[in-house]
């Protein structure tokens, strides 16, 4: 049940180009920076904007060929866009109850089921201009949920909550493919975002697709703009391996060889999850610290050296280091005065050294 897509759109100075295929299951993540064609791939794919040449198919039915084209209200397409779009004259449950009577199709979750999935039992009474930014936003994709569609696209939905309430969100929306069996693509320009929720990525620059695959393989690839944004890190793959109910630490297991220690967790032994790691919150040492007040230090081999050229050099006074931990990577961001100091070297065996606390709550169930 893939999205085909081969689409094609010029405006003024700026050219759309995109040919690839959409996993049909999980969150697909579409990231890049403002004006690299997020929204407007999105609305191509919704039917809310047509390219002159190009094609879109979902699950072998064509949505747009060059003789045909199906009208966003014939896709059976669940939106969610920056503004939640809620009537302001009606209550949430009445807001709801209008999207369940435009139903795509009879099958799917319950009412009942969508309000507890998204929190939002609570606010059924209310009147829409009496909720929060957070509120709004659950209420919209419960809205867009309701009407059972076969694809769930979200235009940045956490755009505008501050810190808090974004991460409530990002709580919540972690745990729709659980409950849902239908494709989510989400589009956004935060790497943070992307790094909790998605399990695929497009990333556009200029238009263009430079590059696509799984999150835990683009996040460390040092060759991508990824890596160079302010909160750049990479992901990992552990699964739970114990608990200590006196330091309520959790350790977690990368490998036979490699374990980390984060704030304890609700998470049985042997769950597998998913781990951000923050490229600025990793130091690098030569040798193992014997007196530390940090737990986790992983012997690591230096992989690849960023910031090596002389332009890069004279314009940027840090560099990052992409680390192999076993079969998986970190990445480091350190200045140019400690790489040249510590004489780092590609196939040097290093030690990064990891706040615990860097790790908290940067956890999802992984694919």
């Amino acid at each position: 049940m893939s999205l085909l897509l081969s689409l094609h759109l010029q405006r003024d100075e700026f050219r759309l180009d995109i040919d690839t295929a959409i996993p049909g299951t999980g969150i697909t993540a579409i990231c890049g920076p403002s004006g690299s064609g997020k929204t407007s791939l999105l609305r191509c794919i919704a039917g809310l904007d047509r390219a002159p040449t190009g094609m879109v198919q979902f699950s072998g039915t064509d949505w747009q060929t060059e003789a045909h084209f199906l009208r966003c209200e014939k896709r059976g397409i669940g939106l969610v866009f920056q503004d939640a779009q809620l009537f302001p004259h009606l209550s949430v449950t009445a807001n709801l109850r209008y999207a369940q009577k435009r139903q795509f199709r009879s099958a799917g979750p319950s009412f009942a089921e969508i309000c507890d999935w998204l929190q939002i039992q609570p606010l059924l009474n209310r009147g829409v201009n009496k909720l929060s930014g957070g509120e709004r936003k659950r209420v919209a994709i419960a809205r867009a949920l309701l009407r059972h569609p076969q694809l769930l696209l979200m235009d940045e939905p956490l755009a505008g909550l501050h810190d808090a309430a974004r991460d409530q969100m990002m709580d919540v929306l972690q745990t729709l493919p659980q409950h849902l069996n239908l494709p989510i693509i989400y589009v956004s320009h935060s790497f943070h975002e992307v790094s909790r929720l998605a399990d695929h990525v497009l990333l556009l620059e200029n238009g263009q697709l430079i590059a696509e695959g799984g999150l835990v393989e683009l996040s460390s690839r040092l060759d991508l703009p990824l890596s160079r944004q302010q909160d750049a890190g990479a992901v990992l793959i552990a699964s739970v391996y114990s608990h200590d109910q006196e330091y309520q630490l959790s350790t977690l297991r990368l490998d036979a060889n490699h374990q980390l220690s984060i704030n304890q967790i609700p998470a049985a032994p042997g769950r597998q999850l998913r781990l951000f790691v923050a490229a600025r919150d990793i130091s690098i040492s030569l040798e193992a610290p014997r007196q530390s007040s940090i737990l986790n230090i992983l012997s690591c081999t230096i992989d690849t050296l960023d910031g090596d050229t002389a332009q890069h050099n004279a314009m940027n006074p840090q560099v990052t280091v992409r680390l192999s931990v076993g079969d998986q990577y970190l990445l480091a961001r350190i200045t140019r005065k400690s790489r040249d100091r510590l004489n780092l070297q590609v196939g040097q065996q290093v030690f990064a050294q990891i706040k615990t606390v860097a790790l908290v709550n940067e956890y999802g169930v992984a694919s």
